[in-house]
């Protein structure tokens, strides 16, 4: 068996996958596996998320303040 990538245009690609379905094709996705919170850990510096935590606490601040 032979393993051919092809690229369809997003209108054909459905009629194009019927016929080659029909054909005995099989269809292999590239579907982007979806990560888990815990694989983000470490990306960003310390300093970083300390700064991202202050500017979010400011913002609540400013916006459950009474105007």
């Amino acid at each position: 068996m032979e393993t051919l990538t092809i690229q369809i245009p997003d209108e054909k690609s459905s009629m194009v996958k019927q016929i080659l379905q029909e054909f005995g094709v099989t269809i292999l996705t590239d579907e982007v596996p979806s990560k888990k919170p815990s694989s983000f850990a470490g990306i960003i510096s310390k300093e970083t998320a300390k700064q991202l935590l202050l500017d979010v606490e400011r913002s609540r601040r400013e916006w459950e303040r009474d105007i």
